[in-house]
C-alpha cells in the first residue's frame, strides 16, 4: 500500500512541498538572525581597543590599555560613540556596494594580504655582513664636496654683442679688487655688486646645491677653487653673469667609514629582506592563480572593434 503510494506524482508532488516549505521557512529564520546581527553593533572591549589603538597610533597594546582603564565614563563613551559611527557608516557602505570595485579598497587589501605573507624577517646582521656590504656600497653613499662662501654679483645680460659680456666681466674684477682692498669681510659685503636671484651667502653647500642656482660653470670652478679665509677669487662665471667669490671653507668629497654609515646599511638590509620575503609571497599566491588572457589584450583598439 505504501509502496504504491509513493509512486503516485501527487503524492510527490506533496512531498515535494513539503521540503521546499521546510527549507523557506529555515532559510527565512537564518536570514532573520542574520539581519538582526547585521542591525546590532556589539561594543566589546577587545574590538574597541584595537579601534582605539590604530586611530591614536600607540605601539604597545599594554600601554594603551593601562591608559584605557584610567579614563573616566564619559572620555570612553567618547570613544566607543567614535567606534559605533565608524562600525555603522562601514556597514551601511558594504550595503550599497561601495566596497566593490573602488580603487583605493582594493589597494587596501593588497597592502593586508603583502602584510600577511611576509615571512619574519632576520634582524640579525653579524659584522662580516656589514664588511660585505659597506664595500658593495660605499660609493652609492659617498659623502659630497661641501662649501662655504659668499659672492658679489655682477649681471650680464647676454648681449649679442661679446663687448657687453667684457664689460660684465671687467666690473666683476674692479668689484674683486675694491673688496680685497677694502679688507671686506665673509659678511660685509652687502651693498656691493647687484641683486642675485638666490642667495648671497652659502654655508656648506654640496656642488649640486651650487650648481642648482649657478649653473655648471660655476660648480666646476668653485670644485678647483683652494679656499682662503680673507681673498675675494674670480670672477666666476656662472649662467646668470659674473661673481667675486669669497670661499673660505671646503670639504672634498670622501667615501664615509662603515661606522659612519652602519645604521644606514642595517636600514638598507633589513628593507631588501622583507622585499625578498614579500617577493617569495608573492609568488606563492601568483601559483595558486592561472592568469588567461582574453583575445583582445594584444589587439589594437581598432581591430577590437571591428
Amino acid at each position: 500500500m505504501l509502496e504504491s503510494l509513493m509512486r503516485s506524482p501527487l503524492v510527490r508532488f506533496l512531498l515535494a512541498g513539503v521540503v521546499l516549505f521546510g527549507l523557506v521557512q529555515a532559510l527565512g529564520a537564518f536570514d532573520a538572525e542574520g539581519g538582526a546581527d547585521a542591525d546590532r553593533i556589539v561594543v566589546e572591549r577587545r574590538s574597541l581597543l584595537d579601534f582605539v589603538q590604530l586611530r591614536t597610533g600607540e605601539a604597545d597594546a599594554r600601554v594603551l590599555e593601562a591608559r584605557w582603564d584610567l579614563l573616566d565614563p564619559k572620555a570612553r563613551q567618547v570613544w566607543v560613540d567614535r567606534f559605533v559611527r565608524e562600525e555603522a557608516l562601514v556597514r551601511e557602505a558594504r550595503s550599497l556596494g561601495l566596497d566593490r570595485n573602488d580603487d583605493l579598497i582594493r589597494r587596501r587589501l593588497v597592502q593586508n594580504v603583502e602584510f600577511l605573507i611576509v615571512t619574519d624577517v632576520d634582524g640579525t646582521i653579524d659584522d662580516a655582513t656589514y664588511q660585505a656590504e659597506y664595500e658593495a656600497r660605499a660609493e652609492d653613499h659617498r659623502i659630497p664636496l661641501v662649501a662655504t662662501f659668499t659672492h658679489v654679483f655682477v649681471e650680464d645680460a647676454e648681449a649679442l654683442s661679446l663687448g657687453a659680456s667684457a664689460r660684465a666681466y671687467g666690473r666683476a674684477a674692479d668689484l674683486r679688487d675694491a673688496l680685497n682692498g677694502d679688507g671686506v669681510v665673509f659678511d660685509g659685503a652687502g651693498d656691493r655688486g647687484d641683486r642675485f636671484l638666490y642667495n648671497r651667502v652659502y654655508v656648506d653647500r654640496t656642488l649640486d646645491e651650487v650648481r642648482a642656482h649657478f649653473g655648471d660653470e660655476m660648480a666646476g670652478a668653485l670644485d678647483a677653487l683652494e679656499p682662503h679665509a680673507s681673498d675675494w677669487q674670480g670672477p666666476l662665471a656662472s649662467q646668470h653673469g659674473w661673481h667675486a667669490v669669497l670661499l673660505t671653507r671646503k670639504a672634498p668629497s670622501r667615501i664615509p667609514t662603515l661606522a659612519e654609515i652602519r645604521s644606514v646599511l642595517r636600514e638598507e638590509i633589513l628593507r631588501e629582506r622583507h622585499e625578498a620575503s614579500l617577493d617569495r609571497g608573492v609568488r606563492e599566491v601568483l601559483d595558486r592563480y592561472a592568469p588567461q588572457l582574453a583575445d583582445d589584450v594584444h589587439r589594437s583598439g581598432r581591430a577590437a572593434g571591428e
